[in-house]
C-alpha cells in the first residue's frame, strides 16, 4: 500500500513539474529574442576581436543586410585605456556596394595595457542611410 501511494505521489509530481518546465522554456525564449537586436534591413552583423600571444590585434567583422541594400559601411576601431579613457590607437572602414560588407584586419598592440574593439556598421539604399548599429567588445589585457 506505502509502495502503490509512493508511486502514484512520484507520478502526480512529474506531471505537475511538467507544464512549469515547458513554461519555462518559453519564457526564456521570449526573453532571449526580446533583448536581441531588432534591425529591420540588417540580417546579421557578426563581431570577433582577439589578441595574440604576440600583440596582434585581430579584427574581424562581418556584415549582412537584405537584398535590397546596395551599400554597406562598416567601421571598426581599436581602442586602449589609458588614464581612465579608452582612446582610439586605429581605425578602418570598408565600404562595399551591394547587400553585404567584411573588414579583417591586424594591429600590433604594446603591452601593459587594456584594449577593446569598437565598430558600426550601416546600410544604405539609393545613397540614403537605411540602418546603423554599433558593437563594443570586452576588453582585453596585453
Amino acid at each position: 500500500m506505502i509502495k502503490k501511494a509512493s508511486v502514484l505521489l512520484i507520478a502526480v509530481s512529474i506531471l505537475c513539474m511538467a507544464p512549469m518546465q515547458i513554461n519555462a522554456q518559453e519564457t526564456e525564449q521570449k526573453i532571449n529574442s526580446a533583448i536581441g537586436p531588432m534591425w529591420v534591413s540588417i540580417t546579421d552583423f557578426q563581431n570577433t576581436f582577439d589578441i595574440s600571444a604576440s600583440g596582434a590585434a585581430l579584427v574581424n567583422l562581418r556584415l549582412n543586410a537584405r537584398s535590397d541594400i546596395n551599400k554597406v559601411v562598416i567601421n571598426a576601431s581599436i581602442q586602449q585605456y589609458v588614464n581612465g579613457r579608452w582612446t582610439t590607437i586605429k581605425s578602418w572602414t570598408s565600404t562595399s556596394y551591394n547587400n553585404s560588407g567584411y573588414l579583417d584586419q591586424t594591429w600590433y598592440v604594446t603591452s601593459g595595457y587594456y584594449y577593446r574593439m569598437v565598430s558600426t556598421g550601416a546600410v544604405y539604399q539609393n545613397d540614403k542611410l537605411v540602418e546603423q548599429t554599433s558593437y563594443t567588445s570586452p576588453s582585453y589585457w596585453y
